[in-house]
């Protein structure tokens, strides 16, 4: 079983504070989705999570190992990261992409192991590019690509999972499609997984829990039913909705009606002040 935790995280570009005292903890088979608005610090917390980012203050562990104290490598053997944005100009295979996620196990030039050839082969048929598994990856289609580099991110096999953006460029079938999947291995692998998204809805589907960044911080974090509220909703994003049952999931859906009239988005400390009541 992986425990992860930040404490007390925070982190700035310069002068501009990014993140300010995130704190948050995570059980091996969980989903925490980050949601927010654009400029919210949901990739900026996922990069510093992973330690692709040094935090001006505060620590992350994953099983008590404070990930400060360990090499590259060692990082890459618990966490693996599927980025937004990535370079797509290399003219390799996408089986040779999916490869790499090997190299913190085998090296950068040790041959892969008939081991590491199976995990290959089921992180490919996981993020459903086994059919594509010999085309040139310029020739991808956008959502070709991030389920791609999702199968290179599963080829790690690190016990905690961030992913950003996962259902960017995908069309609704394989929105559906990968989100399950991830949210079945989080469980049948015993993940932790953590992953940004800007769909409210899919959110509550596929989300154990969700958290809500605004002004620096994590201003709600919980069960879908506890944080996405018409009034948080509102004074997180800035839009007017009414929140009702899903009729399949049970979930919450949010239905939007509109921006907020006549008002500015709240800072979070007023969103947490609400909470508080």
């Amino acid at each position: 079983m992986t425990n992860m935790r930040a404490e007390k995280l925070s982190f700035s570009y310069a002068s501009r504070m990014v993140l300010d005292d995130i704190n948050v903890e995570l059980a091996s088979g969980e989903v925490l989705v980050l949601l927010g608005s654009n400029g919210a610090g949901k990739t900026t917390l996922l990069h510093t999570l992973s330690r692709q980012l040094v935090p001006n203050q505060g620590t992350v562990a994953v099983d008590g190992q404070d990930l400060a104290t360990l090499s590259r490598r060692s990082i890459a053997k618990l966490i693996s990261l599927m980025p937004q944005q990535e370079n797509r100009t290399t003219p390799l295979r996408v089986i040779d992409v999916v490869r790499m996620g090997r190299t913190p196990h085998c090296g950068w030039w040790r041959p892969l192991s008939s081991e590491d050839a199976v995990v290959v082969a089921q992180s490919l048929d996981a993020a459903g590019m086994t059919s594509l598994s010999d085309r040139i990856v310029t020739q991808l289609s956008g959502g070709e690509w991030r389920r791609m580099i999702l199968a290179r991110a599963l080829a790690q096999s690190s016990p905690v999972l961030l992913l950003d953006e996962p259902t960017a460029g995908l069309d609704l079938k394989f929105q559906f499609d990968v989100l399950d999947r991830v949210r079945r291995m989080a469980k049948e692998r015993n993940l932790v997984v953590v992953m940004t998204l800007h769909d409210l809805n899919l959110a509550s589907i596929f989300g154990d829990r969700l958290a809500l960044l605004s002004d620096h911080r994590i201003v709600a974090i919980g069960r879908p039913k506890d944080v996405l509220t018409p009034s948080l909703v509102e004074q997180v994003f800035g839009v007017r909705s009414t929140v009702i049952e899903h009729p399949v999931f049970g979930t919450p859906l949010v239905i939007t009606l509109g921006a907020s009239v006549g008002s500015t988005p709240p800072t979070g400390s007023e969103v947490k002040e609400q909470l508080d009541e």
